[in-house]
């Protein structure tokens, strides 16, 4: 680089286009890794409120349980009078198990004389019978019932261990409730007792949460009744760590006392596959964007480099005949190492890109059915992006190849390439296009390349139009008086500005109006290429009406070219 081209910021060219490139695919990585990121969380917080709701609606229903029967074997006593009361409350209690109270230890009906005495008592879990053990209410139960009387009201006592469990191992005993039910006669006038349900705290959220449908959850049961500080009554399935740190707390209500359920998850919220999938974009977008900007990088640097080689070739040409031979032998190495550059990029960018694709679809097929619909548009959107990006080496690669592609020079019956060309694009586009193949001549050329540069121009023509219209195409021959064939494709599209003209068929050039259209910018300068292998031009020009009419340029093949005077040979000699 010369101190003009240092002026001009040629050599920051560039390393700007690659920074632009890499910074613009980070950023969308980066976004669309935080939403998915982001969906993962919301997945996984709905899934552990739909576990703990089901958690709290099974506490729920075990508390209205006893309620519902300590306020049943209430209505029973105050029902009842003279000898019969006990008789027909223990026919009651002898009726109640553990499966319909899960915790419970024992149920009494207590007098309201002062000593507050056993009526009648019986053991639900099977313990010792429970009269033989009453010498009157702890503390804790004594203060329920006192407010079970005065307001008529069931009542639950604060959590205390019960006095049948004093004598057990510290480490077994349990927090425990006991449930006071007032006795009142059947005119509501008389006091006559109260009816107690003592339960275990453990025993009772065990087998409340004991189904299989709670077994993906830990539970903590919380008095938060004292202002003076919460107790932790009970807990459930905590003997393992919580697969995950989420946390909820729901309220449950049990008589006037208030109790909370913490309730964290015991499985993972959400699969192994998805938990990982925005550290796979991510990492798969940035690993990409590395990739196009360094593409980007070295093909821009070695445009720069041959064109410089080519401005001193033409200034050196000026001088003599000698520095103008050097100038084209510097020129032809530099675009050899063009060449080799661009093959053994496409070789390395091939396998990473087709991997990617292959490895989006993999994951489609394998974790498809437990992503949401966002996580799937992502991966669509990855798949997309790489088909594009491979698209992309294709045309890099015809373009580095032609101009040194061997010709096998045959007859080509236009008409019948043509007519492949336009059945080919009118089978993958989406509108139908319109297409008028007029009469064709059969030229002497490379079949495989000419076939390459009739499908790029058709191509565009049917591309390049005003979305939700079909193309309009046609496609004709006229022969001028030297013998040469040119080969109209006039096309009703978004057509090209005339300042453009001179400059499309240049590398990586699209115009302003090609915004929003898929593309390279490599298409029309294979053709060029192409079209000067055969000794040929090609060039552009307004259609009368609307769109573009791109032309080439052929030989007709009536000279021999075993002679070498086709234009072929003498465009290589010179």
């Amino acid at each position: 680089m010369t101190m003009r081209d240092l002026v001009r910021g040629r050599t920051w060219r560039g390393p700007a286009l690659a920074s632009t490139v890499l910074a613009l695919g980070l950023a969308a990585t980066g976004a669309g890794a935080l939403a998915l990121h982001s969906a993962e969380n919301d997945h996984a917080a709905a899934v552990l409120r739909v576990r703990a709701g089901a958690a709290q609606a099974a506490v729920t229903a075990a508390v209205t349980r006893y309620t519902t029967t300590a306020q049943h074997l209430a209505e029973i006593a105050g029902g009842t009078t003279g000898p019969t009361t006990r008789t027909d409350v223990d026919a009651s209690l002898a009726r109640l198990s553990r499966g319909a109270l899960p915790g419970a230890h024992d149920v009494r009906l207590i007098a309201p004389d002062a000593n507050r005495s056993a009526v009648t008592g019986r053991p639900v879990d099977g313990s010792t019978p429970a009269g033989g053990h009453w010498t009157g209410p702890p503390p804790q139960a004594a203060a329920a019932m006192d407010v079970a009387r005065d307001t008529g009201q069931l009542a639950v006592s604060a959590p205390h261990v019960l006095a049948h469990d004093h004598a057990l191992a510290s480490t077994r005993q349990q927090l425990s409730f006991v449930i006071a039910a007032p006795v009142q006669s059947a005119d509501g006038r008389t006091f006559r007792g109260w009816v107690l349900f003592s339960l275990r705290g453990d025993d009772f959220l065990a087998e409340a949460l004991s189904s299989g449908t709670h077994a993906a959850v830990t539970a903590t049961l919380t008095d938060v009744s004292d202002p003076a500080g919460s107790v932790d009554v009970a807990s459930w399935n905590t003997d393992t760590a919580p697969a995950d740190p989420e946390t909820t707390v729901l309220p449950v209500a049990f008589g006037q006392r208030q109790l909370t359920l913490t309730v964290r998850p015991g499985t993972p919220l959400i699969g192994e596959t998805r938990r990982h999938l925005d550290t796979v974009v991510l990492t798969g977008g940035v690993l990409l964007g590395l990739a196009l900007s360094v593409l980007v990088l070295l093909l821009v640097t070695a445009q720069e480099r041959s064109a410089a080689a080519a401005r001193l070739a033409l200034a050196e040409r000026r001088a003599d005949a000698d520095a103008l031979r050097l100038a084209r032998t510097a020129l032809r190495e530099r675009e050899a190492e063009l060449a080799g550059f661009s093959a053994l990029a496409t070789d390395k960018l091939q396998t990473p890109l087709t991997n990617v694709a292959s490895y989006a679809d993999l994951l489609i097929e394998e974790a498809g059915p437990q992503l949401d619909p966002a996580s799937l548009g992502f991966l669509d959107h990855i798949g997309r992006s790489t088909e594009r990006m491979l698209h992309v080496v294709d045309e890099l690669l015809a373009y580095t190849t032609a101009s040194e592609a061997p010709l096998r020079l045959e007859p080509v019956d236009l008409a019948g390439v043509a007519a492949e060309v336009v059945a080919a694009h009118v089978a993958v586009s989406p509108t139908l296009p319109s297409v008028d193949i007029g009469p064709l001549p059969v030229v002497t050329a490379d079949a495989a390349l000419l076939r390459q540069l009739l499908d790029h121009l058709v191509g565009n023509a049917v591309t390049y139009v005003r979305h939700g219209t079909a193309a309009r195409v046609t496609i004709s021959a006229r022969q001028d008086a030297n013998g040469w064939w040119r080969i109209d494709v006039a096309d009703r599209g978004i057509g090209i500005p005339a300042e453009h003209h001179h400059r499309v068929f240049a590398p990586f050039y699209r115009t302003p109006a090609a915004e929003g259209y898929p593309g390279s910018g490599l298409g029309l300068a294979t053709c060029r290429r192409i079209a000067g292998l055969h000794g040929g031009r090609v060039g552009v020009e307004s259609n009368p009406g609307g769109g573009s009419v791109f032309w080439f340029t052929v030989f007709d093949g009536a000279s021999d070219h075993q002679s070498g005077e086709h234009p072929v040979f003498l465009a290589h000699r010179a």
